[in-house]
């Protein structure tokens, strides 16, 4: 568990067993290397993803340009 200024952070099994593993790392080649296969796993998994949207109908390429034309920016609240 860590803490932060704001809230506490409770890591799962997984992710405890990746921090340990990154202890291991001796230089900055080893961390590149480690973030190309992570980042290749995650757009992966988020590839699947979205290809079960597009079969599914819950996405199509006419949602996307909709999507794209909208603002959907949360606003700024006003400061005193």
């Amino acid at each position: 568990m860590v803490t932060t200024m704001d809230k506490t952070l409770a890591f799962n099994d997984a992710q405890y067993e990746v921090i340990n593993m990154l202890s291991c790392l001796d230089d900055e080649a080893d961390f590149r290397a480690l973030k190309s296969m992570l980042v290749k796993f995650i757009d992966g998994c988020m590839q699947k993803e979205l290809d079960k949207l597009y079969a599914s109908g819950k996405l199509s390429d006419a949602k996307l340009e909709d999507l794209s034309r909208q603002h959907l920016r949360t606003p700024y609240k006003d400061r005193v």
